[in-house]
C-alpha cells in the first residue's frame, strides 16, 4: 500500500543522486573529456598536449568521480532504508536524545565523523576527477550537508524521530572539514575512526556496534614542532586522542595513543594511489595506546583495537 512517506523518501534518495550527478556539466567544462581513467599518473592534469589523446570512454575520471559521489550518498541511504526507514510510517516527529544516557554520546561523535568522512571523500574524488580545489570543496560541502539533512528528515518519519542535535553534529563535521582546507593550521588535525568487529556477531550492523567504535582526533606532530626540532620526530608518526566507551555500563573511555600518517608510510605515488591513500588515512590502524576511564587503572595496549 502506498504511503506518503514512501514518496518522500524516494524524493530524498533521488534528490541526492541528482545533486551528485548534476556535477557532470561542471566537470565536463574543466576536465579534458578525452582523458581516460588509466591515462594520468599524477595529481595534476597534463594539458601540454592533447594531439594524441585517446577516444572518450565512459570510464573517464570525471564519470567515475561523479558516480562515486552518487554511490556514496545513495549507498548510505540504502543502508538507512534497510535498517530504519522500512519499518512503517509514523508521523514526523522531533526527538531530543539525552547525550549522557543514550549511547554515551558515541552516536553524536559518529554523526560528526560520518559527515566529515563523506565530505572529505567526495572532495578528494572530485579533485581526482578534475575539479579545482574550491569547486570540489563546495560541491562536497553541499552534497554532504544536503545528505545529512535528508537523512535526518527520513529519521523523522521513522520510529526514532529526527534529532536536531544529530544534524548539528553532522554539519559540525563538515565545518571542520572545510576549516582544514581553508586554514592551514587546522590541516594538522584530522578525525579518524577505528572499529573492532566482534567475531561472535552474525550481522555487521555498524549502528549496533557503537560500543566497539573509537573516534580519534589525530595531530601531525612534526608540522607543529619548531622547525629546528622536526628532524627528531618522524613525519609519519602522529599522536591521537580517542573517545570510546560502553553504553551498557555508561562508561566513557579516553585514549592517548600513537597514530600513523598513511600518506607518508605508503611509498607509492601517483594521482590514483594518492586518492586511495587520502581515503585510507581517515581510518586509525592499530597502534600503541593508553586507555583511561573513571574508576579504572590506565590500561596500556601495544596494538590497540578497542
Amino acid at each position: 500500500m502506498f504511503h506518503i512517506h514512501h514518496f518522500l523518501r524516494s524524493i530524498q534518495f533521488l534528490a541526492v543522486i541528482f545533486l551528485s550527478i548534476s556535477t557532470t556539466p561542471v566537470l565536463a567544462q574543466i576536465l579534458d573529456v578525452d582523458s581516460l581513467f588509466t591515462r594520468d599518473t599524477t595529481m595534476s592534469r597534463d594539458t601540454t598536449s592533447t594531439a594524441h589523446a585517446p577516444a572518450s570512454t565512459f570510464w573517464s575520471r570525471q564519470n567515475i568521480a561523479t558516480l562515486g559521489t552518487a554511490a556514496l550518498a545513495g549507498g548510505s541511504f540504502a543502508y538507512g532504508w534497510s535498517i530504519w526507514w522500512n519499518k512503517g510510517f509514523r508521523p514526523f516527529k522531533i526527538n531530543h536524545e539525552d547525550c549522557y544516557t543514550h549511547n554515551i554520546c558515541i552516536d553524536k561523535i559518529g554523526h560528526m565523523y560520518f559527515s566529515y568522512f563523506t565530505f572529505n571523500t567526495i572532495n578528494y574524488m572530485l579533485q581526482w576527477g578534475g575539479l579545482t580545489d574550491d569547486e570540489s570543496l563546495w560541491w562536497a560541502a553541499g552534497v554532504a550537508a544536503f545528505h545529512a539533512l535528508a537523512t535526518e528528515t527520513g529519521d523523522g518519519f521513522g520510529y526514532g524521530g529526527a534529532d536536531p542535535e544529530d544534524l548539528a553534529f553532522n554539519w559540525t563535521g563538515i565545518g571542520f572539514g572545510i576549516l582544514r582546507n581553508k586554514v592551514p593550521f587546522f590541516s594538522n588535525f584530522e578525525m579518524k575512526w577505528s572499529l573492532y568487529y566482534p567475531l561472535q556477531r552474525h550481522q555487521f550492523l555498524i549502528h549496533q556496534l557503537q560500543d566497539y567504535h573509537i573516534y580519534w582526533m589525530s595531530a601531525r606532530v612534526n608540522n607543529l614542532l619548531p622547525e629546528s626540532w622536526r628532524d627528531y620526530w618522524p613525519d609519519f608518526l602522529q599522536i591521537a586522542l580517542g573517545f570510546s566507551g560502553w553504553s551498557n555500563g555508561y562508561r566513557r573511555e579516553y585514549i592517548l595513543g600513537f597514530d600513523y600518517n598513511l600518506e607518508k608510510i605508503i611509498p607509492c605515488e601517483g594521482r590514483d594511489i594518492n586518492l586511495v591513500k587520502k581515503i585510507l588515512n581517515m581510518f586509525h590502524v592499530p597502534a600503541p595506546g593508553v586507555k583511561f576511564a573513571v574508576g579504572r587503572k590506565p590500561e596500556y595496549v601495544l596494538l590497540l583495537l578497542n
